[in-house]
Protein backbone atom coordinates (compact mmCIF):
# COMPACT_ATOMS: atom_id res chain seq x y z
CA UNK A 1 0.00 0.00 0.00
CA UNK A 2 1.28 3.31 -0.89
CA UNK A 3 0.41 6.06 0.98
CA UNK A 4 0.75 9.74 -0.84
CA UNK A 5 2.43 12.46 1.91
CA UNK A 6 3.07 15.87 0.49
CA UNK A 7 5.90 17.26 2.66
CA UNK A 8 6.20 20.50 0.39
CA UNK A 9 2.79 22.54 1.75
CA UNK A 10 2.94 23.21 5.22
CA UNK A 11 -0.75 22.81 5.25
CA UNK A 12 -0.60 18.90 3.62
CA UNK A 13 1.82 17.89 6.07
CA UNK A 14 1.05 14.83 8.66
CA UNK A 15 2.39 15.08 12.17
CA UNK A 16 5.48 12.46 12.30
CA UNK A 17 5.04 9.74 14.37
CA UNK A 18 7.95 10.36 16.16
CA UNK A 19 6.57 13.90 17.53
CA UNK A 20 3.14 11.82 18.58
CA UNK A 21 4.98 9.48 20.81
CA UNK A 22 6.72 12.67 22.05
CA UNK A 23 3.84 14.27 23.11
CA UNK A 24 2.12 11.18 24.73
CA UNK A 25 2.71 10.78 28.12
CA UNK A 26 5.29 13.68 28.12
CA UNK A 27 7.69 10.96 25.84
CA UNK A 28 7.29 8.10 27.85
CA UNK A 29 7.44 5.79 25.05
CA UNK A 30 10.86 7.26 23.75
CA UNK A 31 12.48 6.96 26.93
CA UNK A 32 10.99 3.42 27.92
CA UNK A 33 11.87 2.55 23.48
CA UNK A 34 15.36 4.30 24.60
CA UNK A 35 16.01 2.21 27.27
CA UNK A 36 14.56 -1.05 26.23
CA UNK A 37 16.82 -0.71 22.58
CA UNK A 38 19.97 -0.23 25.04
CA UNK A 39 19.52 -3.43 26.60
CA UNK A 40 19.07 -5.30 23.46
CA UNK A 41 21.81 -4.28 21.35
CA UNK A 42 23.74 -5.32 24.97
CA UNK A 43 22.59 -8.59 24.40
CA UNK A 44 22.82 -8.96 20.88
CA UNK A 45 26.27 -8.41 21.67
CA UNK A 46 26.99 -11.14 24.18
CA UNK A 47 24.74 -13.64 22.62
CA UNK A 48 25.23 -13.03 18.80
CA UNK A 49 21.86 -13.84 18.28
CA UNK A 50 19.17 -11.19 16.99
CA UNK A 51 16.41 -9.71 19.49
CA UNK A 52 13.97 -6.81 18.86
CA UNK A 53 11.86 -3.56 20.11
CA UNK A 54 8.59 -3.24 19.09
CA UNK A 55 6.25 0.28 19.39
CA UNK A 56 2.82 -0.43 19.00
CA UNK A 57 0.25 1.63 18.31
CA UNK A 58 -3.82 1.18 18.77
CA UNK A 59 -6.00 3.81 18.11
CA UNK A 60 -9.41 3.57 18.96
CA UNK A 61 -12.42 5.90 18.09
CA UNK A 62 -14.64 8.01 20.32
CA UNK A 63 -17.81 6.47 22.01
CA UNK A 64 -19.78 9.10 20.92
CA UNK A 65 -18.65 9.71 17.20
CA UNK A 66 -15.86 12.72 17.14
CA UNK A 67 -13.11 13.64 15.83
CA UNK A 68 -11.61 12.44 19.26
CA UNK A 69 -9.06 9.36 19.49
CA UNK A 70 -7.90 7.18 22.63
CA UNK A 71 -4.10 6.45 21.92
CA UNK A 72 -2.34 3.69 23.41
CA UNK A 73 1.16 2.73 23.05
CA UNK A 74 2.93 -0.30 24.05
CA UNK A 75 7.01 -0.51 24.18
CA UNK A 76 7.94 -4.58 24.02
CA UNK A 77 11.60 -6.32 23.78
CA UNK A 78 12.42 -9.33 22.82
CA UNK A 79 16.26 -9.74 24.28
CA UNK A 80 18.04 -12.94 22.63
CA UNK A 81 18.92 -15.51 26.03
CA UNK A 82 22.37 -17.26 26.15
CA UNK A 83 22.57 -20.64 25.45
CA UNK A 84 23.27 -22.36 28.48
CA UNK A 85 26.03 -25.62 27.48
CA UNK A 86 25.47 -28.97 28.69
CA UNK A 87 26.63 -30.26 32.12
CA UNK A 88 26.82 -33.76 32.62
CA UNK A 89 25.20 -35.60 35.71
CA UNK A 90 25.21 -39.26 36.67
CA UNK A 91 21.96 -41.07 38.14
CA UNK A 92 21.10 -43.41 40.89
CA UNK A 93 18.33 -46.01 41.50
CA UNK A 94 16.04 -43.13 43.36
CA UNK A 95 16.44 -40.45 39.88
CA UNK A 96 18.71 -38.24 41.89
CA UNK A 97 21.08 -36.51 40.04
CA UNK A 98 25.07 -36.58 40.87
CA UNK A 99 28.12 -34.56 39.18
CA UNK A 100 29.78 -38.14 40.10
CA UNK A 101 28.68 -40.98 38.76
CA UNK A 102 27.58 -42.55 42.11
CA UNK A 103 27.81 -46.50 40.43
CA UNK A 104 31.48 -46.30 40.06
CA UNK A 105 34.01 -46.77 42.83
CA UNK A 106 36.36 -44.00 43.56
CA UNK A 107 39.94 -44.25 42.92
CA UNK A 108 42.48 -43.93 45.22
CA UNK A 109 45.72 -42.36 44.82
CA UNK A 110 48.82 -42.76 47.20
CA UNK A 111 51.54 -39.44 47.02
CA UNK A 112 54.23 -40.51 44.23
CA UNK A 113 57.78 -41.22 45.62
CA UNK A 114 59.53 -37.65 44.37
CA UNK A 115 62.60 -40.18 44.32
CA UNK A 116 61.85 -42.32 41.58
CA UNK A 117 62.66 -41.40 38.15
CA UNK A 118 61.27 -43.99 36.31
CA UNK A 119 62.37 -47.32 34.33
CA UNK A 120 66.24 -47.65 34.59
CA UNK A 121 68.35 -46.92 31.27
CA UNK A 122 69.58 -49.87 29.32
Amino acid sequence: MTIGLSVHREEDRVKLITDILREYRRGAPVALATALLAEVVRAVDETGKAGEVTIKLKVKPSEHGSTEKSLLVSVTSKKPVPEMQPAVFFSDADGDLHRVDPSQREMDFVEADPTFHGAARA
